[in-house]
Formats: structure tokens, C-alpha cells, sequence
């Protein structure tokens, strides 16, 4: 796949070799969090991990402005450390080669760290959260299971969208939202049941009181689908996360 090896160079590794920034430059830098006057919203990432979700990388850059120079490019997968938060949409982050900015985005990153899952066979790679585990069932789906919980995300292939089928059984429809995976312009719809849950939630998978979904056309004859089953929706920016990382060998997805 012609993502394959962004995933695969998720570590140190994939990082552009750059000049780290002068101590002038990052004094400087780091002086502007301190100094500036600014009011961050609570929840949001003032420090520790966060991982590179976008399938294109994501810009280090040496102010907290798009018009500032690139340091390096960090690829899918990439765990930077956050130094701290401009208040107004920038993270100032260290990697392993630089000190710089990223947008605060959370389609392109997101807080802590992911495991990756590359598959040449069931047409697409993700990111998910460290401590999950995941099975495969022949002949195209995989589920990503909650390491102590009842959460899972089902992603299944199949011929069309039609072909996986809209809602389920015993749930009715209570918001969406349009997301965009990797390239193609989409809903994320969320379900919740009116009974008790039932219906088929994916192979090792249970069905819970919320159903949340993503219906991806990637051409004539290809198609995926994500199915999560969430005890809660506090869960629901896990899926956000799953979907935003999602790649596949599609022209749509790889220019």
C-alpha cells in the first residue's frame, strides 16, 4: 500500500532530519507561551504525548502561524511531546530531531499514543489506542477492542455502501456530522438504542446502548465501513480518531 510506510515510520525515524532551532530561537519561542496573555479552554492539551493522526503528516513549524517556515514534516503515527498551548490553535511540540509548532487541529492529531494496524488484504491501514487489541474474521473485517471495556470498532469492505447497510435493528438516529476520511467527504452518524441493544454488532463484537457510523465509497466496487459500539459517548472522540487516521490504496486517498 502506498501508505504502508508512513505507518511503518511511525517511530523517531519518520521525522525529516532537520537542524534543531537554535537556543536563541527556542528560548525566544518558549517565551511567547509564558508571556502571552491567553485563555485555553478547559480539556484542552497543555502537555505530555500526542500522535500524528493525519494520513499526510503533519507541518512542525517554527512560529505559531501557517505563514511560518516548516521545520519538518512529522508522519502518520509520529508521538510528539507538547510544551505547551498558544491559547489560539497552536501547540508548541518537541520530537526527536525539533522543537516547533502544529496546529492544535484534532482531525490532524490527537492526545496520547496509538498502535498501528496495516493490512494489505482488507484495503486499508488506521491508527487506534494504545492497549487495544484487535482480531481479524475472513473475509474483510476487524474489530479494535477497548483493552478493559466494552467498546469496539468493527471496520468491514464490502461492494458498496448499500451493500453494509444503514443503522441497525433497535436504534434510532440522534446526530451526524461530516468528517472527511482520508480524502473522501462523509458523515459520522451516531444511534441510540430504543430498546434494549440488539442486532449484529460484528463478529466478536456486543452491541451497546450508542452505535456510531462511518460509510466510506472508495470507488465503483469498494466500499468500508465502521461500525463502534459504545457503552457511552464520551468514547465517540475515539472514533473521530480511528476515522481521521484511516488510510487505503484508493487514488482519492493516496493523492
Amino acid at each position: 500500500m502506498a501508505l504502508a510506510c508512513g505507518l511503518g515510520a511511525c517511530g523517531s525515524s519518520g521525522h525529516k532530519t532537520v537542524t534543531p532551532p537554535t537556543a536563541t530561537t527556542t528560548t525566544t519561542t518558549t517565551a511567547a507561551v509564558s508571556s502571552t496573555t491567553t485563555t485555553i479552554a478547559p480539556g484542552a492539551q497543555v502537555s505530555g504525548p500526542r500522535t500524528v493522526l493525519s494520513p499526510v503528516g503533519l507541518n512542525v513549524r517554527a512560529h505559531a502561524a501557517t505563514t511560518a517556515a516548516v521545520l519538518a514534516t512529522a508522519a502518520q503515527g509520529t508521538v510528539l511531546t507538547v510544551l505547551g498551548n498558544s491559547g489560539h490553535g497552536w501547540l508548541l511540540v518537541k520530537g526527536a530531531t525539533h522543537t516547533g509548532w502544529i496546529s492544535d487541529s484534532a482531525s490532524l492529531s490527537a492526545p496520547g499514543k496509538f498502535s498501528a494496524y496495516t493490512s494489505t488484504s482488507n484495503q486499508f491501514d488506521a491508527l487506534y489506542p494504545l492497549g487495544w487489541t484487535y482480531s481479524e474474521t475472513p473475509p474483510a473485517t476487524v474489530v479494535f477492542r477497548e483493552a478493559s471495556g466494552p467498546d469496539t470498532v468493527v471496520v468491514t469492505t464490502a461492494a458498496s455502501t448499500a451493500a453494509l447497510g444503514p443503522g441497525r435493528s433497535g436504534y434510532h438516529q440522534t446526530q451526524s456530522e461530516q468528517i472527511v476520511v482520508c480524502g473522501v467527504t462523509t458523515h459520522l452518524d451516531t444511534y441510540t438504542a430504543t430498546t434494549a441493544p440488539r442486532g449484529a454488532a460484528g463478529p466478536g463484537a456486543t452491541a451497546q446502548r450508542y452505535l456510531a457510523q462511518v460509510r466510506v465509497p472508495l470507488d465503483a466496487t469498494h466500499a468500508l465501513g465502521i461500525d463502534a459500539n459504545l457503552a457511552d459517548l464520551t468514547a465517540l472522540p475515539t472514533v473521530r480518531n480511528f476515522a481521521n487516521s484511516v488510510t487505503f490504496p484508493f487514488p482519492q486517498c493516496e493523492g
